[in-house]
């Protein structure tokens, strides 16, 4: 908008109709008793109007008797008032259920608009025609639900002209046309088309009548409506008002205003708890495509989920996704395991409906199907699932109403996002032996668990060389009772500093692992943990200088590769120059101070992208950052790796460098593991499961807050039995007690020992998967 211009918050924004999409507020109310014991058709729900203006309708064949192995055909109409639609057929076989799409009409919608708060009562009105004769219905309020908004106005002309900002919150693009009205004149129409989660402005062009009125108010505001004819996705007008004037001394028209903040400090990168959009789908950009991905943006789209707050997110998708007609394409990353195949996931989706129909929120769920963990946010018309930013989100509000604390903002990419799924995970203690709990008999049983967790390991940029807090999301169920359900803003180690990978201790006679100072984050300090990372030290001492004598000795010298130089060591195990370890520590207290919960997952990357070089590094600004080197350049570099894997096939494959970002970089951030241990519970006199909690695990209490988290915590202890929350090396060893517990589905990733290869199917087929992921 014109920086010599004065802006002011729209006062009132109207829409008027020509078609427009709806949204449903009524609860969702069963057909009356002996109404559906005589149909042979049954309405289950009906949802918001789509993008199209259609209205889905669940439909359910049950016939009985001699019928009930018949299909049910019929139709669907929507009735407002005396309006009525067209008719949708159907065709359902006996005990299913089918959702079929009515549209309304332009006049249904704009009897909708005319009415008391833009929504009206609207019936939905099945007719079965076979097996035999049948008619139920359901009554619904509706109301409209606008694709695009007037957002802001300029308060003053400036040039013959104003600047009009809008933006569009559907899915799909807004294209149509905006006029002013003014002194009642209307300007000229000035096309538009602005992209689904865009803002953008324009200027409209006053008349000569207009300006003349304006010239004549002798710098007195007069009343302005901006009208937006839009034709795409829906056609309707949408309407923002305001007021405009012509200033006393134009060469002078005074400082722009915050129309959301007139008095300013109201910073729009913050977030707004009225967008549609969380930071995570908008700022993270959800995805988009590179040159080496087939899969576009509106697919990745297909993917997002509602959060609690009602905000959209991103979610899990497969790396590879399957059109319509049977053709696949690429997205280039993945998120781990799919959350669908924990044995948690259906009471996970219930905690994410509670949180959701709860106050603040107060959204209105539907349970589609509570043994599936399927739940419908009415208002969007969009299933629930495992946000991905949700913690950053509600970060972001937090920090905002608390400037006096660590007032910062964390938002992280997508392709970072990762999903861990274990079931029946058996624990054990740091001497490999088996946790066990008096069970109700008092005879001791062997504590397992089930474990669905998604926390955030970007493995390409310089990003967690210096900053500590990603987003971690952690839900367990266990034979002893213990449930938890959290989502935290977890700190790995300290801002600032990384640990050098090849320090750690793999044995008792190794030394503990090396801070190394780094810089670039104001991120705060943490309370726990550390991020193994390699560095170019390691690389130089154990990889392209690397004598390649074994683990066991130091003695001798030569080329053969072992545990320390590369991925593909003799054991397949972790290598010491670059395997990536990253130690979480969540601590979840009360509003005393009293710990009630402790977890300490470890995530590891066999094949990272990155690692670190120095602290020499530019931001963009031209501040001092950390800089990086890539892994995969090795293969075109001298040093004893060429003569080891991968970088000896990579080296073969092509004499000159291959693209890091590209699939065929051997160095994608794909060859995961996980370190899972017992979680501590302290809780038994809790007065609550439900709690609310800060972004940091902190003053967990009943009532919700600005910014707070819902979290679940059995009301139970297992201090008597979990002694220690720190996965344990020499079980890890065996992997008989931690290791992660996989189905044999095709879909599962391929096993390479320690690992899971989540960039290949269990086949070993290369899914497309590249950095950064």
């Amino acid at each position: 908008m014109n920086g010599a211009t004065s802006s002011a918050r729209i006062l009132r924004a109207t829409a008027v109709v020509a078609s427009a999409g709806l949204a449903l507020s009524a609860a969702l109310i069963p057909a009356a008793p002996a109404e559906a014991a005589q149909a042979t058709v049954r309405i289950v729900w009906v949802s918001q109007a789509d993008a199209l203006g259609r209205v889905a309708v669940k439909v359910k064949c049950q016939p009985t008797g001699k019928h009930k192995k018949k299909t049910c055909t019929g139709t669907v109409r929507a009735k407002v008032g005396s309006l009525t639609s067209a008719k949708t057929k159907f065709a359902i076989k006996a005990k299913k259920a089918k959702t079929v799409r009515v549209k309304l009409s332009a006049k249904q919608l704009q009897a909708i608009h005319d009415a008391k708060g833009n929504q009206r009562k609207a019936s939905f009105v099945v007719v079965g025609s076979a097996p035999k004769k049948s008619t139920v219905k359901k009554t619904r309020t509706v109301k409209i639900a606008a694709p695009l908004r007037v957002v802001l106005m300029d308060t003053q002309a400036s040039q013959g002209g104003v600047g009009v900002s809008m933006t569009c919150v559907s899915s799909k693009t807004c294209k149509g046309s905006a006029s002013i009205t003014v002194g009642g004149k209307t300007s000229a129409k000035t096309s538009f088309s602005i992209l689904p989660k865009q803002l953008k402005t324009y200027r409209l062009t006053l008349s000569a009548a207009q300006l003349a009125a304006l010239n004549g108010a002798k710098g007195s505001a007069l009343g302005a409506r901006i009208t937006a004819a839009v034709t795409a996705p829906l056609r309707l007008q949408v309407i923002g008002s305001g007021s405009l004037e012509i200033p006393a001394d134009p060469t002078d028209p005074g400082d722009p205003v915050d129309p959301v903040d007139p008095g300013g400090g109201h910073d729009h990168g913050d977030g707004d708890d009225e967008s549609p959009y969380s930071h995570a789908y908008r700022e993270g950009a959800s995805w988009t495509p590179s040159e080496y991905d087939t899969c576009t943006a509106a697919e990745h789209n297909e993917y997002a989920v509602i959060g609690p707050d009602g905000k959209l997110y991103p979610g899990w998708h497969p790396p590879v996704h399957e059109r319509a007609d049977g053709t696949t394409c690429a997205f280039g990353h993945e998120h781990g395991d799919d959350p669908r195949n924990s044995d948690i996931y259906a009471w996970a989706m219930e905690q994410y409906a509670a949180e959701a129909a709860a106050a603040p929120n107060n959204r209105e769920i539907v349970t589609v199907d509570k043994a599936a963990g399927e739940y419908l946010d009415v208002a969007t018309d969009r299933a629930l699932g495992l946000p991905f930013g949700y913690g950053s989100e509600r970060l972001t509000e937090y920090s905002n109403a608390n400037p006096t604390g660590p007032n910062v903002h964390r938002h992280e990419d997508d392709p970072g996002h990762k999903v861990i799924v274990s079931n029946n995970q058996k624990l054990r203690d740091g001497s490999n032996t088996a946790i066990k709990f008096p069970n109700t008999f008092g005879a001791p049983t062997e504590l397992a668990c089930d474990y669905l967790m998604k926390m955030h390991q970007g493995s390409h940029s310089n990003d967690p060389t210096k900053n500590n807090t990603h987003e971690l999301f952690y839900a367990v169920q266990c034979n002893d009772g213990t449930k938890i359900f959290a989502t935290t803003m977890t700190n790995y180690g300290n801002a600032n500093e990384l640990h050098s990978s090849c320090t750690r201790p793999f044995s008792g006679g190794q030394s503990a692992p090396t801070a190394v100072p780094t810089i670039g984050s104001d991120l705060p300090r943490g309370d726990g943990g550390m991020r193994l990372i390699p560095t170019a030290d390691c690389i130089s001492k154990y990889t392209t200088n690397g004598t390649g004598v074994y683990r066991t000795s130091d003695a001798g010298a030569g080329t053969t590769d072992d545990r320390r130089g590369s991925p593909a060591s003799q054991t397949n195990g972790w290598w010491w120059a670059g395997y990536e370890r990253w130690q979480s520590f969540t601590s979840i207290t009360d509003e005393s101070g009293k710990e009630i919960v402790r977890y300490e997952p470890w995530f590891g990357l066999q094949n990272p992208v990155r690692y670190y070089v120095s602290n020499s590094g530019k931001k963009a600004d031209g501040t001092a950052d950390t800089a990086v080197a890539r892994l995969n350049d090795l293969a075109w570099e001298e040093g004893y790796q060429l003569g080891w894997q991968p970088w000896a096939s990579q080296r073969a494959a092509s004499e000159t460098k291959v693209d890091w970002k590209s699939p065929d970089a051997w160095f994608n951030g794909a060859i995961r593991d996980a370190w899972i241990t017992a979680a501590k519970v302290d809780h038994q006199s809790g007065s609550s499961n439900a709690l609310y909690i800060t972004p940091w695990g902190k003053g967990a209490r009943v009532e919700p807050f600005e910014g707070s988290l819902r979290i679940y915590v059995s009301r139970t202890t297992n201090t008597g039995y979990v002694l220690s929350t720190v996965p344990s090396l020499t079980s890890r060893h065996t992997r008989t007690g931690e290791a992660l517990n996989r189905d044999a589905s095709a879909s599962a990733p391929k096993s390479m020992n320690f690992f899971y290869d989540y960039g290949k199917d269990k086949a070993g087929n290369p899914l497309g998967v590249h950095a950064p992921n």
